[in-house]
């Protein structure tokens, strides 16, 4: 399996280390990628497809395969709706809305991946919620996707909500970053799961920004934290609540717990509580763990 990529990172939306690390595991499992390289032509030899890449010291490269799926996203289908002669204004992207997803005709409303916005099922049931409200109940609502997550789903997965290093530097946000590792879950550990971690990203204040979980289940897990992002559920809460053991879902109790912790307890007074407790395990590890 050949993976071509004109940039120079395969998942560009994502963080560099988070995609570099599923980058690593496909190539143990024997996928070669082509990063930073344009396709100069496409040949069919019977059975077979070639396709002749061009890198970035101008060297040609030769590629042969089965067959070829061509991955280069969605155009939206508006050319035959007339929109033009109702004044709805689209472009290349899709169909132009304001926040309340009302086109440039106020009465007419668009949702969905036609607003080329975020191509999610979850994003469109979403949008249609907001669509439902303006225009049959007149309930003005806009739409907010700060907190909007989504999941690729590769293996191991990447999940995220919030923002992400790349995002924070482009609105100049300072911050710091706080990982925790899946091989200090037992649950992964038994599974022999060990790849990923989970990053959170913290302002200046320790609030949290966003949210990046690569690891087993990533998507699953990314649920308990949209509701902590969303301000549905406080992070102490999130901290203190009993998670059955062993499963991947202590990994967020215990990063809960740990920030928790930082800001409650001094380094010294971490240190001092495991070694009077002797905390040996990890099933409450989230309670005073040591930074």
């Amino acid at each position: 399996v050949y993976v071509v990529q004109r940039s120079g990172q395969i998942l560009t939306k994502e963080d560099k280390d988070m995609a570099d690390e599923i980058m690593r595991v496909l190539s143990s499992e024997g996928v070669t990628f082509h990063l930073n390289v344009s396709v100069l032509r496409v040949k069919h030899l019977g059975s077979e497809k070639e396709i002749v890449l061009k890198d970035g010291e101008a060297k040609s490269v030769s590629l042969k395969a089965e067959q070829i799926l061509v991955a280069m996203g969605r155009d939206p289908n508006v050319k035959a709706l007339g929109l033009e002669g109702i004044g709805v204004e689209f472009d290349r992207k899709g169909i132009k809305v304001d926040d309340r997803l009302r086109t440039t005709q106020k009465h007419i409303y668009a949702a969905g991946d036609i607003t080329g916005a975020y191509q999610f099922t979850h994003a469109a049931g979403y949008e249609g919620g907001i669509v439902v409200s303006n225009a049959i109940f007149h309930l003005p609502r806009r739409t907010n996707y700060t907190f909007l997550p989504w999941c690729t789903y590769t293996d191991p997965e990447l999940a995220s909500v919030g923002m992400n290093e790349k995002r924070a530097k482009e609105a100049k946000i300072e911050y710091s970053v706080w990982t925790e590792p899946f091989k200090s879950n037992d649950r992964s550990l038994a599974e022999g799961e060990e790849v990923g971690k989970i990053k959170l990203l913290l302002d200046r204040n320790e609030k949290p920004l966003g949210i990046q979980i690569l690891g087993p289940q990533a998507g699953e897990l990314l649920s308990e934290w949209v509701a902590v992002f969303n301000g549905k559920v406080k992070l102490s809460t999130l901290a203190a609540a009993v998670h059955p053991y062993p499963t991947l879902g202590e990994i967020s109790k215990r990063v809960a717990g740990t920030l928790l912790s930082r800001k409650i307890f001094s380094d010294r007074v971490r240190k001092g509580l495991k070694f009077f407790f002797n905390l040996k395990g990890r099933a409450c590890a989230g309670d005073f763990p040591v930074a």
